[in-house]
């Protein structure tokens, strides 16, 4: 008996060096960023206003004001966007913004979601405008501050850029990771500053 179950462990033992690891989990959340070559195709402008006094626990409303400057090409080109970025440690950060137009009609409530670098928003087929977002508009924000927060309270907001996708990459409407992957990525953002009265 003992030299049967010796055989039996011998062979298994075998078996699991001969056997193919297992392949490693990717545990990654944001891909590398593909690499630029000169100055952003679509130059963005942004204005980013906080609530200047708040609570601990209490409301801060962000404001994020946007212009574009489209550069002219003979060959059509389109932009991919989400916007948001970095809000105060601690706070609970939204799941949804609130889109604007210039004129300060309200577009569209727009899904937010957290990543390793942030909580971005997704603006594609999200805002009913010709398929793209408008070239200037707003986007607001409410997020609630952490019981305990005090000081100044920062954010740092903006709009993560995705360009020289041709019609049809646009149409596919790309995750943010793959866009990552795929497109040349540029960030516009600001820093606002909310002070946490005790």
């Amino acid at each position: 008996m003992r030299r049967v179950l010796g055989l039996a462990v011998g062979l298994a033992l075998i078996g699991a060096a001969l056997s193919p690891p297992a392949p490693a989990q990717a545990t990654c959340t944001i891909a590398a960023v593909k690499k630029c070559q000169g100055r952003p195709l679509i130059d963005i402008d942004v204005v980013v206003k906080a609530t200047p006094h708040a609570h601990p626990g209490g409301r801060v409303t962000y404001a994020l004001n946007y212009s574009m400057t489209w550069t002219p090409s003979f060959a059509p080109y389109w932009g991919a966007f989400w916007v948001g970025g970095r809000f105060p440690k601690g706070a609970q950060a939204p799941s949804k913004a609130t889109f604007f137009d210039a004129t300060g009609k309200k577009l569209a409530t727009i899904p937010c979601r957290r990543y390793s670098d942030g909580v971005w928003c997704d603006t594609g087929g999200q805002v009913p405008h010709h398929g793209q977002i408008p070239r200037q508009g707003k986007i607001v924000f409410i997020v609630r501050l952490a019981p305990k927060a005090g000081g100044a309270a920062v954010a740092k907001l903006g709009v993560d850029s995705f360009e020289g996708l041709n019609e049809a990459e646009f149409a596919r409407h790309y995750s943010r990771k793959k866009s990552r992957e795929k497109f040349c990525n540029h960030r516009f953002a600001k820093a606002a500053t909310t002070t946490v009265d005790s």
